[in-house]
């Protein structure tokens, strides 16, 4: 006879351990992240930058530093906004100098694919790091 496991009754809501802030200059776009990209932030993640992403700025830096740990989910998400990027024509960079962000991108070799520089304003510096469109007049 099998044992059956049921389910629980009661949602346990997970504290979330990411905070995000967003600057808009008439330069770009700074979308900071600092705490943890784990499963349970994801959704907001991934929502909170296809909306910059579609608000078009002349660059997006999604700015890393202040990030502790980051799971396949988040990487998932980095290669998800770097395309999205791309396909709209906004020059997007990634600000990243932590083993949390590092380490992962690298043991996966996404290094061609993710454009990450090692301060913000580095990544401000040169956030036309993925071509444009051909055709994209901005």
């Amino acid at each position: 006879m099998l044992d059956q496991i049921a389910a629980p009754r009661f949602r346990v809501d997970v504290p979330s351990a990411m905070t995000v802030t967003v600057t808009a200059t008439a330069e770009a776009t700074t979308v900071a992240i600092r705490g943890e990209i784990d499963l349970p932030v994801l959704g907001r993640l991934r929502t909170r930058l296809g909306e910059e992403i579609d608000l078009a700025p002349r660059a997006l830096v999604l700015d890393l530093s202040e990030v502790s740990f980051c799971g396949a989910g988040g990487i998932t998400e980095l290669l998800v906004a770097a395309s999205e990027a791309h396909v709209s024509g906004v020059p997007f960079a990634i600000a990243a100098a932590g083993r949390a962000v590092l380490r992962p991108v690298r043991v996966l070799g996404l290094e061609r694919l993710l454009p990450i520089q090692a301060s913000a304003e580095a990544a401000s510096d040169r956030p036309a790091v993925l071509p444009r469109p051909r055709g994209s007049s901005r």
